[in-house]
């Protein structure tokens, strides 16, 4: 594993007498920078979003109810967590599918939350299956990952300029 100075990120750090401390080597892949975001209506700590491991990227949010939900086959449902959250100016929320609730046809629809969103967090829910699911309080539903961002400067022009794909879209490059 490389080990790198914690100020000046070089591998071999001791060339660097500066930052150099011998306490400071870290594997670098696998260093977290927790991005502080704050959370209200959180008095169950059942409901703080979670990660199984440290390194998740995705914290799991729950089903804020207090009795089943069922889900019909093409049926969806807004379902609430509980939170709201105050994201850093410059960061998102990224709400994304579980992997495991997806697989058993709970399909939370992905979503944006803006930085200057304030309200409670609710997730799209669709049954994606040919059957009847049921939704139960407490369930993980989704992940949210809070990503930085970029801002648009979007500009209307008459051209765009050329490239090797072109307008080639949909399908375009195969399926094998």
């Amino acid at each position: 594993m490389d080990k790198s100075c914690l100020n000046c990120k070089n591998i071999d750090s001791k060339e660097c007498p500066e930052c150099f401390k011998q306490d400071d080597y870290i594997n670098w892949d696998l260093k977290i920078n927790p991005i502080p975001v704050k959370l209200i209506n959180t008095d169950d700590p059942q409901f703080m979003p979670s990660r199984k491991h440290p390194e998740d990227a995705g914290a799991d949010l729950r089903a804020r109810i207090d009795h089943n939900i069922v889900l019909f086959p093409n049926d969806s449902a807004k379902i609430p967590t509980g939170i709201a959250m105050e994201i850093p100016s410059g960061y998102l929320g990224d709400i994304r599918p579980r992997s495991g609730a997806a697989h058993e046809g709970k399909l939370t629809i992905s979503g944006t939350i803006d930085s200057n969103y304030r309200g409670e967090i609710s997730l799209n829910v669709v049954n994606i299956t040919s059957k009847t699911i049921t939704i139960v309080p407490g369930e993980r539903l989704a992940q949210i990952v809070i990503l930085p961002y970029l801002v648009a400067d979007f500009e209307q022009v008459d051209e765009l300029s050329e490239s090797d794909r072109g307008t080639n879209g949909f399908g375009s490059t195969g399926r094998v």
